[in-house]
């Protein structure tokens, strides 16, 4: 009670402290710290996403394309990359980024003293090692690696990693110790009022990349045009809907069940953005029911995909049997094939397997803004019709990761966050369970394409290396993929733009009418 009181304080506070010129966004809870890449969570990545910006960085469809950098050369052996720096690019502090500026960063970020979420990814004893960097000239830095890698671009430009940011120098006080974050992005660090909100002030010296004036992912048009972001933290609910409904909170994301309300609201909108995360029900194939690939077969050939996904998302999803996005480069047509729901093959695939009834529970979570329950109760229905006891177990979220991570479940109902490179998706679920408990799936087979996925360069051959990962997964099943995830925002009819991506809130190309 005490913490939905605080909001309704904060929220009355905005109405005579808020500029008409600035965008106010409610986030569920505060910064973990405003140093990219170290001690990080989602919503301080969607933070840190509108102040830093690194060489790369990914567009809607997925793929890495220049940032800072405005243009990436690969060598023919794979083995080093050359980035020449776009032209006029300034920090916040008005001083010019340099090709040294870049070399000072990676160094830091590899310090193991700067605890860097995304060092392992890098050093070697991950998917890759960077082996040196120099800069060739003051706008040129060339980075060699051990070997090739096609996700080293894609790793570099995660939230995970504070998108690698390029941050100035001055970022760090006399004393070593991190100050605040100076910056290349739209908006520039300014407030931070722990517990309560992180204010953002528009840059006016930003300069956006070559663009078709359109926003891309990180990598498109990055006009602000606002004076300014305000990120309220508000973890009720409730306090947030009455934020949107009184126009005192501008955009947030929503539960779905109150997309009719905002819908037929005149002062509010919904906004709907897909994204690269996934829904799904998670098989544990070690168990001794579910070991058998043709009961998991038939429980996929049992379930009306396109009812399930309507219902379960209030009508804002698409069914996606693959691990790849629907938005990806990379989802082909062999991509889109799925088994068909067919009630008689499937009571025949769960005859042949030997099923006699034994007992199989789903476990979900209730929370609201995934359709982890509702998802399980549908397809608890329509597994009873073939004949199967399906029981529904419901925990926190909290038990069901530490379920999940011990591997201590049979069928977990589970959304996952976005992976943009379909290989880095693959490796959430793929792998010795052995090593990893937590991991879905461990055929040799499925692990030895994944391998192939994070090496290949070719792009071209990594869509035939996808397209036989999918054939593989259609016949052992080793998990029902849903659909990919949906992003649910409330907004004021006054915000004009998409002000969410990937989960994240981005506040650039977003304006506000008067």
């Amino acid at each position: 009670m005490k913490t939905i009181l605080l909001a309704g304080a904060m929220l009355i506070s905005l109405v005579a402290s808020a500029t008409a010129r600035d965008i106010v966004v409610a986030q569920s809870s505060d910064l973990r710290s405003n140093n990219p890449g170290v001690n990080r969570d989602g919503n301080t990545d969607g933070v840190i996403l509108h102040i830093v910006e690194g060489l790369v960085g990914y567009a809607n469809n997925g793929e890495v394309k220049p940032l800072l950098a405005a243009s990436v050369d690969m060598a023919a052996d794979g083995l080093s990359y050359t980035f020449k720096l776009r032209d006029g690019v300034k920090f916040h502090n008005g001083k010019s980024l340099t090709a040294d500026d870049v070399v000072w960063n990676w160094n830091r970020y590899m310090d193991p003293k700067t605890k860097w979420t995304c060092i392992k990814d890098f050093d070697g004893s991950g998917a890759v090692h960077v082996t040196g960097i120099k800069a060739t000239d003051a706008s040129s830095v060339t980075m060699t690696l051990e070997k090739p890698s096609a996700v080293f671009l894609g790793l570099m430009s995660r939230p995970e990693c504070g998108y690698t940011g390029i941050i100035s120098p001055d970022s760090i006080a006399a004393d070593g110790t991190f100050d605040k974050p100076i910056g290349t992005g739209p908006f520039k660090w300014d407030v931070w009022k722990k517990g309560e909100y992180i204010h953002l002030a528009k840059f006016d010296g930003y300069v956006s990349p070559a663009n078709d004036g359109k926003p891309d992912g990180m990598v498109g048009s990055k006009r602000p045009l606002v004076d300014g972001i305000k990120f309220m933290v508000i973890p009720d609910a409730s306090t947030v809907k009455a934020g949107l409904q009184s126009g005192v909170l501008d955009t947030a994301e929503i539960s779905p069940d109150l997309i009719p309300e905002f819908k037929e609201s005149k002062t509010t909108q919904v906004i709907i953005s897909r994204n690269n995360g996934k829904n799904l029900f998670y098989f544990q194939t070690r168990d001794p029911t579910l070991s058998k690939p043709g009961i998991r077969r038939a429980m996929a050939q049992a379930l009306d995909l396109d009812q399930l996904v309507e219902a379960a998302s209030n009508g804002t999803g698409e069914a996606n049997g693959s691990m790849v996005s629907s938005d990806s480069v990379y989802f082909s047509e062999t991509q889109k094939k799925r088994l068909p729901y067919d009630l008689e093959a499937a009571k025949k695939e769960l005859d042949a397997a030997g099923y006699k009834g034994e007992p199989i529970s789903i476990i979900a979570n209730k929370r609201g803004n995934v359709p982890s329950f509702p998802a399980a109760v549908m397809a608890q229905a329509m597994l009873q019709q073939i004949g199967m006891n399906i029981q529904i177990e419901v925990l926190d979220y909290a038990t069901q990761v530490d379920r999940r991570r011990s591997g201590k479940y049979q069928i977990i109902s589970q959304s996952v966050a976005p992976r943009l490179d379909p290989a880095l998706m693959y490796s959430f679920y793929v792998g010795d369970k052995d090593q990893n408990a937590s991991l879905m799936w461990d055929n040799p087979k499925a692990i030895e394409l994944m391998k192939a996925a994070y090496a290949e360069i070719d792009p071209k051959k990594r869509q035939a290396i996808f397209d036989e990962f999918h054939e593989l997964m259609l016949q052992d099943m080793p998990g029902i993929f849903l659909y990919d995830m949906i992003d649910v925002w409330g907004a004021t009819k006054a915000l004009k733009g998409q002000p969410v991506w990937q989960s994240n809130a981005r506040l650039w190309e977003v304006s506000l009418d008067n």
